[in-house]
């Protein structure tokens, strides 16, 4: 029997739009919780507003990848919950349609959210994750490069500032530059602006009225020379400084198939080196997780459905306790698993998959029970 295809759509579309409203708010939560963690600390080392959407643009991939299998439950436990409590379920039953025609479109809309999880984390993830720790080293580097009233050694460099506001304005500013052995010299700016450039991974600073010392290369030369400025660009390099090394990433940044190579290597009797975490069980942990979360929007489609089917009046405000609880179970699960992995010899590959099969075993009484119309 072919699916009546009004309805399938009809249900497709009310999960799509519940779950639409559900991603935008719970979206809106874990950026916003995320990026406040961090804010004292940014703006304590010179974060600026254009910086904001940099952090923006690496938080949502990274937050997205939980916030759309939880946005999908909410999705279907309203839309089924809506369906439910204005009749629209009994009218099918009376149609003759069941438990199979409701369950097949939110089932094929969850392989489909499925297969976006799975890009999320397995490809966007890790890319964002690095990112963003380039986007915040950049920003700590920028803030701690020029701290006022303190003398920084940068390479050969000296500098000095008098003051410094959040917009990197500059006043008194002391470069002594020894980069050169042969030409050392020494500027003087009553102001500037500092700026890093990360495409060139140089820090300039555009100073105004000030002086350049030249001193002289040769003890035996006299010579001491003197220019006077309006305006000076002075640049230097500091790929080193913005540059994201390998030992300050963990697992959970590499890429999956790094993560793998790193395996097999680890396998192979070789230790994992150069990297923050030695362990081989982190890269495992991070492994499945990516492997095993993407099937999540799958299972709440099948447990979610026979769990909305309330046909009281207040389903909806129900079903959305519901969803907390559904999401809060699966992530303890989840959390446990990862406890255990980390403190008994039960495999990542074991663990990491309970909460997926605890949520099938589940599924199979309730669609049974729901397919007789005891829910």
């Amino acid at each position: 029997m072919r699916l009546p295809r009004t309805l399938s759509w009809l249900v497709v579309r009310e999960v799509t739009e519940y779950s639409t409203l559900g991603f935008l708010a719970f979206a809106t939560i874990l950026v916003t919780q995320n990026l406040l963690r961090r804010l004292d600390d940014l703006v304590a080392v010179g974060f600026r507003g254009e910086d904001l959407l940099s952090v923006l643009a690496c938080l949502f991939p990274m937050l997205a990848a939980y916030a759309v299998p939880v946005s999908f439950l909410f999705g279907v436990l309203l839309a089924v919950g809506r369906l439910s409590s204005d009749s629209e379920i009994t009218a099918m039953r009376a149609c003759g349609l069941g438990m199979r025609e409701l369950v097949l479109p939110i089932a094929a809309l969850g392989v489909l959210v499925s297969l976006g999880t799975a890009w999320l984390l397995l490809v966007t993830e890790p890319a964002a994750r690095v990112e963003l720790r380039r986007v915040l080293r950049s920003v700590a580097s920028r803030g701690a490069l020029l701290e006022p009233g303190k003398f920084r050694l940068i390479g050969d460099r000296v500098v000095f500032v008098r003051d410094r506001n959040l917009d990197n304005e500059l006043r008194g500013v002391m470069v002594a530059d020894r980069s050169d052995p042969t030409r050392p010299f020494l500027v003087f700016a009553e102001s500037g602006r500092f700026v890093i450039d990360e495409k060139e991974a140089e820090v300039r600073l555009e100073l105004r009225a000030g002086d350049v010392h030249l001193e002289p290369g040769d003890a035996d030369d006299p010579r001491y020379r003197r220019m006077t400025f309006d305006r000076l660009d002075y640049a230097f390099d500091a790929s080193a400084l913005l540059a994201t090394s390998d030992r300050e990433l963990r697992a959970a940044d590499l890429p999956t198939s790094k993560l793998i190579a790193l395996l097999r290597q680890s396998r192979g009797g070789q230790p994992i080196e150069g990297y923050r975490e030695s362990d081989p069980v982190e890269y495992e942990l991070q492994l499945h997780r990516r492997l095993a979360l993407p099937l999540a929007p799958v299972l709440f489609a099948v447990v979610g459905v026979p769990l909305g089917l309330r046909g009281t009046r207040g389903a909806r405000s129900w079903n959305a306790l519901l969803c907390v609880v559904l999401v809060f179970t699966y992530y303890a699960l989840l959390s446990l698993a990862q406890f255990l992995v980390r403190s008994t010899p039960v495999p990542a590959a074991a663990a990491l998959w309970l909460p997926n099969l605890a949520f099938a075993l589940v599924s199979i009484p309730l669609l049974w029970r729901a397919r007789r119309g005891e829910i």
